[in-house]
């Protein structure tokens, strides 16, 4: 499967989380990563703090 399908098939929102807390997010990985190097520079803040995610869009289904 070509990197285009995926990201079509798990189309979604990335989240820049701090402690737990979403500080930015963008349909653009781009811009979460280009947020996180301005906001949290690796050499103020331990790595273990920021994390980015994805939030997938549409419906889940429990089974």
């Amino acid at each position: 499967m070509e990197s285009e399908d995926i990201l079509k098939k798990y189309s979604g929102e990335w989240i820049l989380l701090f402690d737990d807390q979403i500080v930015d997010h963008s349909m653009n990985l781009e811009d979460v990563l280009r947020a996180a190097d301005e906001k949290y520079p690796a050499e103020k803040f331990p790595g273990n703090r920021i994390r980015i995610s994805k939030v997938l869009s549409g419906s889940t289904y429990l089974r």
